[in-house]
């Protein structure tokens, strides 16, 4: 249950926000509930005193055909209409009372009550003794003129009483239909300002936060980032992107074993073309020796010296095969330092020496003498054996590979438009200075358009397993693809059925580098 109102809690904050929402809504809901009780209240009030004003017209009515004497019933019907009028006053004395002051009430009733008073005193032979009125003006006329009056009076007073009273009905009830009307537009706009208030701050702790965990991931896609900072506080985030991070370092961590075994699968390959390599040394080596041991005590010093030089040559080009192999078997932190292009790749042609003549595979370069790049050495020899490898594989027997580099200026089209490009291309959008451009292509059968956007892809091959290290379980490019991006550029591959297919990879030029 803490969770849910936990205030360092995505959660609890959206379930804080909406229980405010909530209550505000009940809160305004029961004083709009309690306006409608008092509108009700305000409607009774106007229904008794439309009642009550209703009957005293009516007695007042009854009161004139009295007075006329057209009527020998008028007397009994003012009376009825006059007990009713003040049964009606008495009956609702205290909800009539809210729209008068308080002795205006009393009064009326007392009114009311004189009025039925001086009724009970009219003359029951009024009408026979007014027809002689004009021959005997007597007593009882001048009383009855005299009482007449009084109850003229009294209904006037109690007819301007209840015409008061239904104004002050009407004005109390337009006053409260006013209220309301303020009171729904102010509880819309507190409901509206309490949504927004309640969606800015949703907003603020749960989508912005979300937008920019998405921005974050969307960079870890394409390789820009290898950390995932939380976006907020919130517990589920927290947990969420130390989860993603424990994930991206046992990522890093396999994809270092794999580069590692991949590169340890390939000295199996490679192990044939050094030991064919090393083959040419210790044969001269074993000749010198030969010549040595038969001529030593014929031979003159300076042929003697001679042959012991071819030795000791042919000993340094052997123990310089060798180190090249234990350097690329060898695990290390990665470093970049510059390095003639020319001079890394023959190195690395050492490696695939045999392999080449298996294939019976012509391998031509096109690189200048002093074209330097700053990479690490060990990474970019991996990044052409794989390239000749996939090439070999890919082109069968008799393929002609080529690889040529040159220095180019910024700005310029680098990939052709059909090309496919992997990763991202920041080494061409925000490096202003100049690129080497590294060319691998060969003349081999190409690769099918529908096939070409997945080559860069892990475990994408379309090699039967077993051909080799990387080709075989479709992690060359892949492989080829991280390098550069470890050294800030980027590759592409364009390839057309039937046409072959070339490898483009883009670097930063050494600033040593000459036009």
């Amino acid at each position: 249950m803490a969770t849910f109102f936990n205030p360092g809690s995505l959660q609890g904050k959206i379930t804080s926000a909406y229980i405010t929402l909530v209550v505000c809504t009940a809160v305004l809901g029961f004083i709009a509930f309690s306006d409608l009780l008092f509108l009700e209240r305000q409607i009774s009030e106007g229904k008794v005193v439309a009642n009550l004003k209703d009957t005293v017209l009516k007695m007042r009515c009854e009161e004139k055909n009295l007075f006329l004497s057209i009527d020998t019933q008028a007397l009994s019907r003012v009376k009825e209409y006059a007990n009713l009028s003040l049964n009606i006053l008495q009956q609702h004395h205290s909800l009539l009372a809210s729209l008068m002051p308080a002795s205006t009430p009393l009064a009326l009733t007392d009114t009311l009550s004189h009025y039925l008073s001086k009724l009970a005193q009219w003359p029951i032979t009024s009408q026979n003794t007014s027809g002689n009125s004009h021959k005997q003006p007597g007593r009882k006329q001048l009383n009855r003129q005299q009482l007449q009056n009084e109850l003229n009076q009294l209904s006037q007073q109690i007819a301007f009483s209840i015409e008061a009273l239904s104004r002050q009905e009407r004005d109390s009830l337009e006053t409260a239909v006013q209220e309301s009307q303020w009171l729904l537009l102010f509880s819309l706009l507190v409901i509206g300002l309490s949504i927004y208030i309640v969606g800015h701050q949703l907003k603020r702790v749960v989508v912005t936060p979300l937008q920019q965990l998405e921005s974050r991931l969307d960079k870890i896609g394409k390789g820009q980032l290898k950390h995932l900072q939380a976006p907020s506080n919130d517990r589920e985030f927290i947990t969420f992107t130390r989860t993603i991070n424990r994930m991206l370092k046992q990522l890093e961590v396999n994809q270092k074993r794999i580069l590692q075994s991949e590169k340890l699968a390939s000295l199996g390959i490679l192990a044939a073309g050094v030991a064919h390599e090393l083959n040419n040394p210790l044969s001269n080596i074993s000749s010198s020796c030969q010549l040595l041991m038969e001529e030593l005590n014929e031979a003159d010093p300076a042929q003697l010296n001679n042959w012991l030089q071819q030795i000791d040559s042919e000993t340094e080009r052997g123990r310089k095969i060798v180190r090249t192999l234990l350097d690329f078997g060898q695990q290390r932190v990665f470093h970049q330092s510059p390095h003639n292009l020319l001079d890394l790749v023959n190195e690395t042609q050492l490696f695939l020496g045999k392999t080449l003549q298996q294939k019976t595979a012509r391998l031509s370069l096109n690189i200048a003498e002093n074209l330097l790049i700053n990479v690490d050495k060990q990474r970019f020899q991996q990044l052409f054996i794989n390239l000749i490898q996939n090439a070999l594989h890919a082109g069968g027997e008799g393929v002609h590979i080529r690889i040529s580099a040159m220095l180019c200026e910024p700005g310029m089209s680098m990939f052709p438009d059909n090309a496919e490009v992997a990763g991202d291309l920041k080494c061409l959008t925000d490096y202003r200075g100049r690129f080497i451009e590294i060319l691998v292509s060969d003349d081999g059968p190409g690769i099918p358009s529908e096939q070409l956007s997945k080559v860069f892809d892990p475990f994408y091959t379309t090699s039967e397993p077993g051909y080799g290290a990387g080709h075989g379980v479709g992690l060359g490019l892949y492989i080829v693809q991280e390098i550069v991006g470890e050294h800030n550029g980027c590759v592409a591959i364009n390839s057309l059925p039937g046409k072959g297919t070339q490898i483009i990879v883009l670097l930063p030029a050494e600033e040593g580098n000459n036009e």
